[in-house]
């Protein structure tokens, strides 16, 4: 009886563990998104338009202003509370340009 108990506990133990270690590995998910100096401030998730790829826009000059950014979160939430200095510090910046 023992034996069989031990047994149900050491699969559902492996179990567990075939679980969580697949689960650690799961690929994340980015967003791309392009920064359109016409459309409005940089904290506004509006001034902001999806790209497909962090290539698909032209960005180049100086570092004025952010040109595209990959994220893992909601765009609005990514935002909250930042403003154009605080983007272009952050690591999620892939490109910059002039305004």
């Amino acid at each position: 009886m023992l034996k069989k108990i031990n047994l149900g506990l050491l699969a559902l133990v492996l179990g567990f563990g075939l679980i969580v270690t697949q689960s650690a590995f799961t690929a994340k998910t980015l967003n791309y998104y392009h920064y359109k100096t016409a459309n409005g401030p940089v904290d506004q998730p509006t001034s902001w338009e999806p790209a497909a790829a962090p290539t698909t826009f032209e960005c180049s000059g100086d570092a004025e202003v952010p040109c595209t950014i990959a994220i893992e979160t909601s765009l609005s939430t990514y935002l909250s509370g930042k403003d154009t200095q605080a983007v272009l510090d952050s690591p999620e910046l892939l490109s910059a340009r002039a305004e």
